[in-house]
């Protein structure tokens, strides 16, 4: 299968230009997480002022070039983690939309993504005040940082204060994180309280597994 990212920086810098702008009003329609395409515009904006410094041959340095270089590599990780999460699986975006960003368009006969049948184990530090950092794993693979196959991230819920939460109405969301471990901040108003945690994994069709056991802290003064 040949690569949909072009080699040159020129063709690159065309392309993914042109997938953002597509990409940006169809984020309700696809089922986007705002945050994800916001991380992916930060990249694309470091790019952006990386390639315009190399461009010009005349009054580039080495530093400038190797700037570009590294924003390069930076970008393109960001767009192919992008496009396997958002694009290239979702059910939402047609092939007609995937052939007009210039991505690869797979056979029918691919094998779907699987919901999540496992559940997150969470452990929470809580040394810091008023924070909480929330290490994340699978349960068949607790000492392992990687997701299940399929998983794109971990939801994050809570409850503060009061007693235990029965069901999930009681919860917030608080966040996904696509990366071990997430960082909780929290009013000084909120020191003392108790936290629940309740953590799911989600696939890149926005499928939901199983709730994990409820995980507890108390908020640090």
């Amino acid at each position: 299968m040949s690569d949909y990212v072009p080699h040159s920086d020129a063709k690159f810098d065309i392309w993914q230009a042109a997938l953002v702008e597509i990409v940006e009003p169809k984020l309700i329609d696809w089922g986007i997480w705002p945050d994800d395409f916001t991380a992916l515009q930060t990249s694309q904006g470091a790019w952006a002022v990386a390639f315009s410094k190399a461009s010009n041959k005349q009054n580039r340095t080495s530093a400038d070039v190797q700037g570009k270089n590294g924003a390069r590599k930076a970008y393109e990780k960001a767009l192919r983690t992008f496009v396997s999460g958002w694009l290239s699986y979702n059910s939402k975006v047609a092939d007609s939309d995937r052939e007009r960003m210039g991505l690869t368009v797979r056979s029918d006969s691919r094998t779907p993504v699987a919901v999540p049948t496992t559940r997150p184990t969470a452990t929470i530090d809580f040394s810091a005040r008023l924070q909480h950092t929330i290490h994340f794993a699978d349960e068949t693979s607790p000492a392992n940082k990687a997701k299940p196959a399929g998983v794109h991230g971990c939801e994050i819920w809570m409850k503060v204060g009061g007693e235990p939460p029965k069901d999930a109405s009681e919860l917030v969301y608080l966040a996904t994180d696509t990366r071990t471990p997430y960082l909780a901040n929290f009013d000084g108003a909120d020191a003392g309280k108790m936290v629940y945690y309740w953590l799911r994994w989600i696939n890149s069709r926005s499928q939901k597994g199983p709730w994990s056991s409820t995980t507890s802290a108390m908020i640090p003064a």
